[in-house]
């Protein structure tokens, strides 16, 4: 695919500028001209600078209006391309030094925690650890560290807050479920899965839903009910799970395949709907959904566009040069992660209609010499769009949207294998160590 030569932020949803708009009258100097500082612009002369203005004010970021907490695409397809603005990009805070002592434990409203009670012998601590005042593993603007929720034995690979159940799921390689009260960060039951290791987990309204070896296995937290989703190959492990709209539920497996079901409220179950072939093989590492249409990403940095209607595959295009580890749908880009260190936007070629769209790069964001093992996005407590960005090195990046700039980072124990975004105001990680994290998004100062 053609790349950017010149790395630029995507564009704000809005622009305060437009093409046949005067320039700033006044003593202030006129705009950069964005197709100029592209390398692109033809106009002589124009009325735009072509220099970059001492001491010039970044560009500001405008959200032109609200969009769901799960960043639903808003259109079956990918819109056409607009006009980018240029931007500059921050470093992170340092993490300020701290020799104050751990305040009281405390749960994810800041109600105090009570003691934990001493566990079984045979069973593996769990301690809910607040962080020290100041912060030493949460930092940023408008971003605070809430609890640490210790248990598992080995990496977490799901974590999730069904609705109505008051209660957060964790699903691990140890091959257990824990559920943890949020009122009190204590954890109320620990459930051994019989297939093993826990590949995925996620919610689906009330559902706790648990991808393994050859099953998706379905929990209603509410009634207790529970189903077995049996994948026609046994012996293979989900390795991908998607429930974006409450309706229809995905399951991306180690052979390639995307198997698809659809909840069918009134009776409590899933009716299995199709299944998508397509990787060659290559295992289904990533998926995410725009309205009439699913991505998947693969284990061969491979991803294909599948149009839900038809059920067949429409644009297939090698995106990086390892694992897709996650994708996103956002306003008009799918946004693409890779343990190749990168996030990348695309968007549709100009030349290609609606159907058979083929995308290209429109930015490349580098997370350099890391990895990144996982990738989403939600809205901070001003309601602006975030992404976070999981390293190797156990740290999980904070940037503004659209323009990538950093505003904080969570330290973890190991790399994040998982997070939810979906419960507002809060965010929840876990990592290679066993260790879930809570974090909680607050009012950020004022720019």
């Amino acid at each position: 695919m053609a790349a950017v030569q010149r790395r630029q932020p995507l564009p704000p949803a809005s622009h305060k500028l437009r093409r046949g708009e005067p320039a700033c009258s006044g003593t202030a100097p006129p705009p950069v001209c964005r197709y100029w500082k592209s390398g692109h612009c033809v106009r002589k002369p124009c009325r735009f600078l072509h220099a970059d203005p001492a001491q010039a004010p970044p560009p500001s970021v405008v959200v032109a209006k609200k969009r769901s907490n799960t960043w639903v695409n808003t259109s079956s397809k990918i819109a056409k391309p607009s006009a980018a603005t240029d931007g500059g990009e921050a470093a992170v805070p340092p993490v300020p030094p701290t020799t104050t002592k751990p305040s009281p434990a405390t749960n994810v409203v800041g109600a105090a925690v009570p003691p934990v009670p001493p566990t079984k012998p045979d069973q593996p601590p769990v301690r809910v650890q607040e962080q020290p005042v100041g912060g030493v593993w949460c930092v940023g603007d408008g971003i605070r560290g809430v609890a640490r929720l210790e248990g598992h034995s080995k990496a977490v690979t799901g974590v999730a807050v069904p609705e109505g159940s008051g209660k957060l799921f964790s699903g691990s390689l140890d091959g257990t479920v824990r559920a943890w009260d949020c009122a009190t960060g204590q954890c109320v039951r620990v459930a051994p899965v019989q297939e093993g290791e826990v590949g995925r987990l996620i919610a689906m309204g009330p559902w706790v839903l648990l991808g393994v070896r050859g099953a998706v296995r379905a929990l209603h937290a509410g009634s207790g009910n529970e189903l077995r989703l049996r994948l026609p190959a046994a012996a293979a492990q989900v390795t991908a799970l998607l429930a974006e709209d409450d309706e229809r539920l995905f399951a991306g497996a180690e052979d390639g395949a995307i198997y698809m079901w659809r909840l069918d409220r009134e009776r409590q179950r899933f009716d299995e709907v199709a299944a998508l072939a397509g990787h060659g093989g290559h295992a289904v590492a990533s998926l995410a959904q725009g309205k009439g249409a699913l991505y998947s990403g693969a284990a061969d940095g491979g991803i294909r566009v599948w149009d839900l209607e038809t059920r067949r595959c429409v644009c297939s295009f090698a995106g990086h040069a390892s694992i897709v580890t996650a994708l996103l749908c956002w306003d008009r880009f799918l946004l693409s992660s890779s343990v190749d260190g990168t996030v990348k936007a695309w968007r549709s070629k100009p030349d290609h209609g609606d159907v058979d769209p083929e995308l290209e790069v429109h930015y490349t964001h580098r997370e350099e010499g890391e990895r990144v093992v996982a990738m989403d996005g939600t809205h901070d407590a001003g309601k602006k769009p975030v992404l976070l960005v999981s390293r190797g090195d156990g740290v999980v990046r904070v940037y503004d949207l659209p323009s990538f700039k950093p505003r904080g980072q969570i330290r973890c124990n190991g790399e994040v294998t998982a997070m939810s975004l979906r419960t507002p105001g809060v965010a929840f990680t876990g990592d290679a160590s066993g260790e879930v994290r809570v974090v909680k998004w607050t009012p950020a100062a004022a720019s």
